[in-house]
């Protein structure tokens, strides 16, 4: 059986993988206490671990920088979600955004020639849109606090795709959030206006309740909702599988996020 570590500040969430048990006996998670990514990143390979599952935000950017080698994903956004360990060292992923476009796929959400708008800043922000971007979003509209927050958010992105970098009062705003076919909220603190929703959106709210104030909004219009468990099974599903060498099943990761 394989060891994974999961690094996680969330209570609810730490135990519930703390419970977890796989039904083919190929992986037990345990979960680490956040703290100094250099006291318990080189236990990794000392205690024969595959890997760990860096949920704690606070922790990715030490993370990453404390690996030996980065994917594409966690050097572009500087942070890692994922440490595998390998005979090559310790290797940083980062699969939110890949893990956000999967559960759309799941819902059957087409990002060809979509317009989507991504609400906050950092790096779950440029890890969304650098998804976005590859696959296939024609228009991305990045709304932060401050206009160089928004921009930091930009990353190198495909050429195909329009990126407006602003502030939610700009002018311009209203017109690209009345234009969206998705919203991805990363910043919790960040609102949308009711009376622009409705059945033709999609709304991605990475808020920390399962059913915030702005999904229950758009729910009650008909829109296609997911939160941020939705996108945290499917991330747990993608670094297990990075891990382990794929065969990890779905299900059980989906059902055990909407337990509560």
């Amino acid at each position: 059986m394989h060891l994974v570590a999961v690094v996680c500040s969330d209570p609810s969430l730490s135990h519930l993988l703390r419970s977890f048990r796989d039904d083919e006996a190929r992986f037990h998670l345990h979960v680490v206490a956040p703290g100094r990514v250099a006291d318990w990143i080189p236990a990794l390979r000392t205690l024969e671990f595959a890997g760990a599952m860096v949920l704690d935000a606070t922790a990715q950017g030490d993370a990453q920088r404390c690996a030996d080698r980065s994917s594409l994903d966690a050097a572009g956004v500087e942070a890692a979600d994922t440490i595998t360990v390998t005979q090559a060292g310790l290797v940083a992923e980062y699969h939110l955004g890949r893990a956000l476009a999967q559960a759309l796929r799941g819902r059957l959400w087409d990002p060809r020639e979509a317009r989507a708008v991504v609400l906050g800043g950092g790096i779950e922000a440029r890890a969304v849109a650098r998804e976005l971007a590859s696959v296939g979003v024609v228009h991305l509209t990045l709304l932060a606090d401050t206009r160089p927050e928004a921009e930091r958010a930009v990353p190198r992105l495909a050429a195909s795709t329009d990126v407006v970098a602003t502030v939610p009062h700009d002018p311009v705003a209203t017109r690209l959030l009345e234009q969206a076919d998705l919203v991805v909220r990363t910043d919790p603190r960040a609102s949308f206006p009711s009376a622009l929703l409705g059945p033709h959106l999609t709304v991605v709210d990475l808020a920390p309740e399962g059913v915030s104030a702005l999904r229950q909004r758009a729910m009650a219009v008909g829109a296609l909702t997911l939160n941020r468990r939705d996108v945290e099974a499917h991330r747990l599903h993608l670094a297990l599988g990075h891990m382990l060498g794929g065969g990890v099943r779905m299900e059980p990761l989906m059902q055990l996020m909407h337990e509560e």
